[in-house]
């Protein structure tokens, strides 16, 4: 398989909307597949079958229980890193569940809407740790009008199950989600600028390139844009400022406040600056045989040749002397791998490439996406982190990144990430993030704080 290839669907759901994150050929863009497969795949795509809308009034009580109930052992069962947020000090887990549980058991048949309220409520408990959560609507409809999303067939079969469809196609009717589509559109609704540049509103707020002296600068505030035309339009505006600044002695990447969405905009944006490089880092992780894995992984770890396994004993506080032993409980085994994107063989316009100093700001909002940016850059020895220890939820491991089950009822889906990421010291990286190479120091900026060190650096 071609390395940088799977990393691009690894990264994928890990990409989305925080809602996603492993040889040497150009990779396609994670939100697509390369051109002639892609006029493959439309050729032979058959349309859906139309299905009957999921009907509220048929929804009863006793189903909202069965189908609350099924959230909570489908993550018990599959999600290794639930054990390090059990650990965590401040979190009840059985709390929360009886909690919210007793919620579900108060409302009446028929208040479908009500029990997608609190089932969103329980999802912003977790923070988004782990990717814990339901998959709603706004992500839903993108997978399904930009097929090229799919991570594998599996999830792509899941996606369109007649019941699951009609969940969705249900809730697309709802008024919040009809407020939501028409904020994004126009937020996204891309217009020529005073420059001559065509950005939207969106675009205008995250992005801001610059130079001063012999130092550039790429502050991107998220990886979130809604639609094709506005991530191409990103990634088209970060590669020409890239191929403008090759030959800045020093080229920042300002990524802080930025908590992930679309891996594409910085794979690809940023490429100009990694032609004729390679970037890798170490992943290690735990994992769960949980059926909903196994259903999904559709063969992992066997089908991986490059992907060694432990068992749990195997793992010791001699080489982890922070990791937690109790919160890797009910995990059965232990996965080893090195990921990595090439892009040795790529070349730019003119054949330049940069040979100057790269620095990635990052700071604790950094996930997702944005985490495995920061993990790439760190495991690079071309590439200085400055700034503060992010928020994790980063890994690529096994193909797809996350993982989703269906209610049996209604046929919403969980999502969750299925792997324990372990730091170098042993932490959970969905509760620990990653350090950078150089912390700031109190009262400080990661701009001002990486600014010194170049200053350092020009002496």
């Amino acid at each position: 398989m071609n390395q940088r290839k799977r990393v691009w669907s690894l990264l994928l759901a890990v990409l989305l909307l925080l809602s996603a994150c492993q040889k040497s050929d150009p990779a396609p863009k994670e939100d697509t597949v390369p051109e002639k497969q892609e006029e493959e795949q439309k050729e032979e795509e058959i349309p859906l079958e139309l299905v009957e809308s999921f009907d509220p009034a048929s929804y009863t009580n006793a189903m909202m229980l069965e189908d609350y109930d099924f959230f909570w052992t489908t993550l018990e069962e599959n999600c290794a890193p639930l054990g390090a947020l059990r650990e965590a000090d401040g979190v009840d887990l059985d709390q929360w569940k009886e909690e919210y549980r007793q919620k579900v058991a108060a409302l009446p048949d028929g208040d479908a809407e009500g029990f997608i309220t609190i089932i969103t409520e329980l999802s912003r408990q977790f923070g988004n740790f782990a990717h814990i959560g339901s998959v709603d609507v706004m992500l839903y409809s993108r997978y399904m009008s930009e097929g090229s999303y799919w991570e594998s067939e599996t999830q792509k079969e899941l996606f369109q199950l007649d019941k699951v469809r009609a969940f969705y196609q249900w809730q697309e009717t709802l008024p919040i989600y009809q407020r939501q589509l028409q904020s994004l559109e126009q937020s996204n609704e891309i217009n020529e600028a005073a420059d001559g540049e065509v950005v939207s509103q969106e675009i205008s707020k995250k992005v801001n390139l610059y130079r001063q002296g012999d130092t550039a600068v790429a502050m991107v505030r998220g990886f979130d844009f809604y639609g094709e035309e506005s991530n191409s339009t990103v990634v088209e505006m970060l590669q020409k400022f890239c191929l403008e600044n090759l030959d800045a002695q020093d080229f920042i990447i300002d990524i802080t406040q930025n908590s992930g969405g679309n891996s594409y905009i910085w794979t690809d944006g940023f490429a100009p600056l990694f032609a004729g490089k390679k970037l890798t880092h170490p992943s290690v992780a735990a994992y769960k045989n949980g059926s909903v894995n196994v259903e999904m992984w559709d063969g992992w770890p066997e089908n991986d040749s490059e992907v060694k396994l432990k068992e749990i004993s195997e793992l010791s506080q001699e080489d982890y002397p922070n990791l937690n032993l109790a919160s890797l409980e009910g995990c059965d085994g232990v996965a080893f791998s090195t990921v990595w994107m090439d892009y040795t063989k790529e070349k730019n316009p003119d054949g330049k490439e940069f040979e100057g100093r790269l620095w990635i700001l990052s700071d604790g909002t950094n996930a997702s996406s944005a985490e495995q940016l920061v993990q790439y850059g760190k495991g690079t020895d071309f590439c200085t982190v400055v700034g503060t220890q992010t928020a994790g939820n980063g890994g690529s491991m096994a193909n797809p990144a996350n993982m989703d089950a269906a209610m049996p009822n209604c046929g919403m889906l969980v999502r969750f990430s299925p792997f324990y990421f372990l730091n170098e010291d042993g932490t959970c990286n969905d509760l620990e993030g990653t350090h950078p190479d150089i912390e700031t120091e109190s009262g400080e900026t990661a701009m001002q704080r990486c600014l010194k060190e170049i200053k350092k650096l020009q002496k």
